[in-house]
């Protein structure tokens, strides 16, 4: 009969009312009974304390007896489990995902449903957290993917599909990242603009001043699904804008409405330290004013030609397009000393679909179908911009924090 590997090794458990010092009772006991500490791990939820460690004790050691009567003193749950060797601990670790889920999880459906499909797929929950303080609408899980797995990114990219559209099903917005060193170590995020950092289009609203706003509109939607070469659908929009006042164009500026929450975003994320921006495919006068009021550290746009005080219906310079906001992001990136993996890219159409592609971290905003199809993840039944600081990993008690 072979032998145990560790014939000394045991698992504790201890659970009850938190209270200070706990632990230190606890330790204090294994370092002066010559016992040696393995691995320690707990976490408090409302109050109430999980305490697990695995410990080598020697036969001629007290430890185990007066841990047992510690755990009594303290009013705790004590148990013990035999250690067993896990098969996979030998193998070289796979890769492990980050899985946060937003909405109204209190009657636990939503979880049953997404732990199902992971369970499904061997994958393994190691780890839970709360990402609310009241009432339960956000979690992360930290999830290992089968000893073994080669974590490609196509088969990242099947999985990701897999929950997202499971999510889709059962009405909750799911994202699906790789648990890195860089999640939690974003400095730079790049937002589109029309309906993404405002609401609405504008150069709809623009065509609305000239009577033409049904046929700009229709042609901004085919754009926006990919149907048309976002080139060619700027200028045939902007040459129906040909003799509009600039002055007039101007005002819809000082008319437009944020996307709920996009002020909190920027105003979180600047103060964490990161670096926040434009990139559209709209008009400067517009982006450059947002750029403004809200301190922003860059803005890339669209220039409309104007003469004699109007529109002309061209554009100057080089246009905004899906490969120029890649591009912008890679510039940008550059500038401030950053890894790809450290930036962040949000939107909601196809020209956005290269520059969330080129993000460590892309977001589809309520975005089309085709820009969903290629997103780390996507915010579908949430309206509210600063939504994504839970994606981006943080919790309610964090954003608290970040506000003080």
């Amino acid at each position: 009969m072979t032998k145990p590997e560790h014939p000394d090794r045991i698992v504790l458990h201890v659970a009850g009312a938190d209270r200070p010092g706990v632990t230190a009772r606890l330790t204090e006991v294994i370092a002066e009974e010559n016992a040696d500490l393995v691995d320690i791990g707990q976490s408090v939820l409302h109050g109430y304390l999980m305490l697990s460690a695995i410990v080598d004790v020697p036969a001629t050691s007290r430890a185990f007896r007066r841990i047992l009567f510690a755990a009594a003193d303290l009013g705790l749950r004590f148990e013990v489990s035999p250690y067993r060797t896990v098969a996979s601990e030998s193998k070289v670790a796979a890769a492990s995902l980050a899985v946060t889920v937003l909405g109204n999880l209190r009657d636990g459906a939503a979880t049953a449903r997404i732990t199902k499909f992971m369970a499904d797929r061997n994958m393994n929950i190691r780890e839970i957290r709360s990402l609310s303080e009241t009432e339960l609408t956000g979690l992360e899980l930290i999830v290992d993917l089968p000893a073994g797995a080669q974590a490609t990114a196509t088969e990242l990219s099947l999985l990701r599909g897999g929950l997202l559209a499971l999510g889709m099903e059962i009405g909750v917005d799911l994202a699906v990242q790789k648990d890195d060193i860089f999640r939690r170590n974003k400095r730079l995020v790049c937002m589109d603009v029309d309906s993404t950092f405002v609401k609405g289009e504008l150069i709809d609203e623009l065509a609305a001043l000239v009577g033409v706003k049904e046929q700009v509109a229709a042609i901004t939607a085919r754009a926006m699904r990919g149907e048309l070469d976002f080139r060619q659908a700027l200028a045939e929009r902007v040459k129906l804008l040909e003799g509009l006042p600039f002055e007039r164009a101007k005002t819809l500026a000082e008319r437009s409405e944020l996307t709920p929450g996009a002020d909190r975003f920027v105003r979180v994320l600047k103060g964490l330290g990161y670096r926040v921006g434009l990139v559209s495919g709209g008009f400067n006068f517009f982006v450059d004013d947002l750029k403004e009021r809200f301190g922003l550290d860059f803005a890339f746009s669209n220039e409309l030609e104007v003469a004699e005080g109007k529109l002309t219906g061209r554009v100057l310079g080089s246009v905004v397009d899906s490969e120029r906001k890649a591009q912008v992001l890679r510039d940008m990136s550059q500038a401030y000393h950053l890894r790809l993996g450290q930036t962040v890219a949000v939107g909601d159409g196809a020209n956005d679909v290269l520059m969330l592609q080129t993000a460590g971290l892309g977001i589809a905003f309520r975005a089309k179908p085709k820009l969903q199809e290629v997103a780390h993840m996507s915010l579908n039944h949430h309206d509210r911009l600063d939504t994504l600081l839970y994606l981006m990993g943080y919790n309610a008690r964090d954003l608290r924090e970040a506000e003080a």
